[in-house]
């Protein structure tokens, strides 16, 4: 192997390992505040001291982790303003995919959007129930997650849809679900902005879907700023 090849695959390397740890750190595996070793990343994905360093760091200029003197990296928390921002944000883009999915949205999409309402239900009876939140937690995240990804694919903009998926790794996915979990009223709440959008997304009214859309955002970041310990 030449001295080029070898730099392009220690660069893919870097890459491959920055891409799989932003995706765990925003699908909730490494909650807020989560401490993340060099050498335990290292030791998980199989490969040096080095290229582990080199992906945190990137994580770090990426915004997703911050660097502790003396302690190492952590899945940081963002300020309220960073907050505010990054919703702001989501509720333009998340809003415009919507109108964009109601004219667009195939049988078998809106099917997978009503199913995954069903999981927000089954989540909040189960929580009322007296099931353990953490329990509870995946499946609903599963769902979230679903419903807002075939929302993208309706919309058929690929780039409105990596746009979205940058700003999740700023703020995790499973963040709602902490500011949530072991209340059902809000969780029933979020099952119906979710319900209401689904509507709206089948009767093919968009700009019904991205009105809605975007005060389930706005009713979200409200929620995270006032539950999760942020710190100011």
């Amino acid at each position: 192997m030449s001295d080029n090849d070898r730099t392009r695959q220690s660069v893919q390397i870097v890459e491959d390992l920055t891409a799989s740890l932003a995706d765990r750190i925003a699908n909730g595996e490494f909650p807020l505040g989560t401490w993340m070793r060099q050498a335990k990343v290292a030791q998980d994905y199989g490969v040096s001291r080095t290229p582990a360093s080199l992906a945190l760091s990137r994580l770090e200029a990426m915004g997703v982790l911050e660097r502790v003197p003396n302690r190492g990296f952590r899945v940081r928390y963002p300020l309220v303003q960073e907050i505010m921002e990054l919703f702001e944000v989501r509720a333009v883009l998340e809003g415009h995919a919507a109108y964009r999915a109601a004219s667009r949205i195939t049988d078998a999409q809106l099917q997978q959007l009503w199913d995954q309402v069903a999981g927000f239900r089954w989540a909040v009876q189960m929580i009322r129930d007296g099931a353990d939140p953490e329990a509870v937690g995946a499946p609903w995240q599963q769902s979230f997650s679903t419903f807002h990804r075939m929302v993208f694919e309706a919309a058929g903009n690929r780039q409105l849809h990596e746009a979205a998926d940058a700003l999740y790794r700023k703020l995790p996915r499973m963040v709602s679900w902490r500011a949530l979990r072991g209340d059902p009223r809000s969780l029933a709440q979020h099952a119906d902005e979710h319900e209401h959008i689904a509507k709206a997304i089948e009767t093919r009214d968009g700009a019904q879907a991205r009105e809605l859309t975007v005060a389930h955002i706005e009713a979200a970041r409200e929620l995270i700023i006032a539950h999760l310990p942020i710190p100011d």
